[in-house]
């Protein structure tokens, strides 16, 4: 399952957000989490537009470098299709005691 670019930054930015500037985190929380405009977040914060196009691609960038070095984003990936397919295989058993509550369960538990 491929996330949108938008999907990935804001899981990217929930990793790894600490590594930010105070500015740049709320920057990108406005952009990504609150989904406002370029210009929306320049009359919010005072910047110029492109000041703020800048302030999100230089977060962007350091959301990826921590990426790459770390893996948080990609192991939570990875985790979670595990923990799918786990539920998957759970719903194929045909048993009386495995009931669609507990499947409902384990996976709100998991996921």
């Amino acid at each position: 399952m491929e996330l949108s670019e938008k999907n990935r930054f804001s899981l990217l930015y929930d990793f790894y957000a600490p590594m930010l500037t105070p500015r740049q985190a709320d920057i990108m929380q406005l952009y990504y989490a609150d989904d406002l405009s370029l210009q929306e977040i320049s009359e919010i914060t005072g910047l110029s537009r492109q000041g703020v196009r800048d302030a999100v691609k230089k977060s962007e960038k350091i959301l990826i470098d921590c990426e790459e070095k770390l893996g948080l984003y990609q192991k939570y990936m990875q985790q979670k299709a595990d923990f799918e397919m786990i539920v998957h295989q759970l719903e194929q058993i045909d048993k009386p005691e495995i009931t669609n509550d507990l499947i409902e369960r384990i996976r709100n538990m998991i996921l």
